[in-house]
């Protein structure tokens, strides 16, 4: 019930006072407009009106309207107090503090109690132990060395640790005897004296097959296939004594060939260089005349290979190629004759 006093009063009153002003702010322009304007934009321009143009009757019945409007929304004051309070006790009783929070009862908490944990060793394990197998020796592997059984050597022998190490020296090298030289001079003097026999025998054969005067002829033809074969027999074994009498010495090995000098490379004169799009060339002089050229290029009948044109530096260099000999000519270098060979 005070809620709803209170909203009709404030309504009411709000109403009240809004038409009071507006009164007011139209009967001000009536007056002037300068008053209308300021009463329009400044609240307290109206009350001023009001106060100066109390004679007037819209004047002073708007203030009335206005008045009236204010003292129906402080009269609903009253009515939202008791609303508030009304509300207040709904929300909940009071809080009873004449019993103090010290003195007030505390309910204890059962607290679960934790089950002890206690080691004890299992009489049998969950899991099953794994048999242990004993290593297994394979032939074609090393046993390593016991680092023990070493050390105990390693002290045995060496009694200061700082002592230098003793390296065992190298084995030594087994040369092998050259063999004798007589031996092959021997058997060439044995194939030389085989042959001789061999063609002895051939002359005999000669002599008995024959007759009359083919069979004296033939005698003598054999007789000479035997002389033969006894020179033949005597030479080898001679040149059998004299190889083992002494070793041939090797001969000396001839002396290298001369190289042959880029003649025409150095001949060449380079008159000029220049750079055109992205490419190098040169002006060279030849035997056969002045042209431009390029790397990769040759000149002199083909014998000249223009290796490479470099622009690097204040004087341009031309690298030229002869018989894979690279000669460097530079721009204006003075060059030494020499004759092209015939193509």
């Amino acid at each position: 019930m005070g809620a709803i006093a209170f909203l009709v009063l404030f309504i009411l009153g709000a109403v009240l006072a809004t038409v009071g002003s507006l009164i007011g702010v139209v009967d001000a322009f009536k007056v002037s407009p300068v008053w209308g304007l300021l009463s329009l934009f400044i609240p307290f321009a109206l009350l001023v009106f009001w106060a100066k143009f109390r004679g007037r009757k819209w004047a002073r019945n708007s203030l009335m309207i206005f008045l009236g409007g204010l003292l129906a929304m402080l009269a609903s004051i009253p009515f939202l107090g008791g609303f508030i309070a009304q509300r207040t006790q709904q929300a909940g009783a009071p809080v009873d503090e004449s019993v103090p929070a010290e003195g007030a009862p505390i309910e204890s908490v059962p607290v679960p109690e934790e089950p002890v944990a206690t080691q004890e060793d299992f009489a049998e394990p969950l899991v099953p132990i794994a048999p242990q197998f004993s290593p297994i020796a394979r032939a074609d592997l090393i046993q390593s060395t016991d680092p023990n059984e070493r050390l105990q050597q390693i002290n045995n022998s060496r009694t200061d640790p700082f002592a230098i190490v003793p390296i065992p020296p190298p084995p030594p090298r087994v040369i092998a005897p050259p063999s004798p030289p007589g031996g092959a001079a021997g058997g060439t003097a044995r194939a030389g004296t085989t042959a001789g026999g061999g063609a002895g025998t051939a002359a005999a054969g000669g002599r008995a097959g024959a007759g009359g005067a083919g069979r004296s002829a033939v005698a003598r033809a054999g007789g000479a296939g035997g002389a033969g074969g006894t020179t033949s027999g005597g030479s080898g074994a001679a040149a059998g004594n004299a190889g083992g009498g002494r070793s041939a010495t090797p001969a000396p090995l001839a002396p290298l060939p001369e190289l042959p000098k880029p003649t025409l490379a150095q001949a060449v004169l380079v008159t000029g260089v220049m750079t055109i799009g992205n490419e190098n060339f040169a002006v060279v002089q030849t035997s056969a005349g002045s042209q431009y050229v390029k790397a990769g290029q040759r000149v002199s009948n083909g014998q000249v290979l223009v290796k490479r044109i470099d622009m690097r530096g204040s004087d341009p260099v031309v690298v030229l190629e002869e018989n894979g000999i690279e000669v460097s000519r530079p721009v204006g270098a003075p060059t030494a004759t020499a004759e092209e060979p015939a193509a």
